[in-house]
């Protein structure tokens, strides 16, 4: 019997490490020379830029962003939300196009290499300010934790209350 349980023991845990894949998602974080800070969150597709004069939510596709101090990118955001402030103006919402006139252009987030994102839509209505710019001053990476290791590390902790439990009945 007790083979039986440890065969079985083992063959979950080979099971549970076969499945335990490293996570690619993750959380790159850029702070701004103007104090704002940019986050890409590439597990959920949406990010935010949040700062004294943005507080704004995006939704795009960002599987393929690698991250990187100074990333070269362009994505078309599928939803922009928040407001923006620009002068006396304040509460400026994103619009695509330009005092309802047949001036439009999709959402977007790009980056040109060299440390400038660009959070573009015109802002207002009417229009009260054009494309949020901004410039990377510093950046970092939260990573997030893949689901099989967490199932690995769960399996840990089961697999030694059972070897503590099966320890403690052959004292008795």
């Amino acid at each position: 019997m007790k083979t039986i349980t440890k065969t079985a023991a083992v063959a979950l845990a080979a099971g549970t490490m076969i499945a335990a894949t490293p996570a690619s998602a993750s959380i790159f974080e850029y702070e701004m020379t103007n104090g704002d800070v940019l986050t890409i969150n590439t597990l959920t597709n949406s990010g935010t830029m949040k700062g004294a004069n943005i507080d704004a939510s995006f939704k795009g596709d960002f599987s393929g962003f690698t991250g990187g101090a100074k990333p070269s990118f362009m994505t078309t955001l599928t939803e922009l939300t928040g407001t923006r402030n620009v002068g006396n103006r304040v509460g400026l919402t994103p619009t695509n196009c330009r005092n309802g006139s047949s001036n439009c252009h999709p959402y977007m987030l790009k980056s040109n290499g060299k440390g400038k994102f660009n959070l573009w839509s015109w802002w207002g209505s009417p229009v009260g300010a054009g494309d949020y710019v901004t410039k990377a001053d510093n950046y970092r990476i939260v990573d997030v934790p893949a689901p099989g290791m967490l199932g690995l590390f769960g399996l840990a902790l089961v697999a030694l209350g059972l070897g503590r439990r099966r320890r403690k009945v052959a004292a008795q």
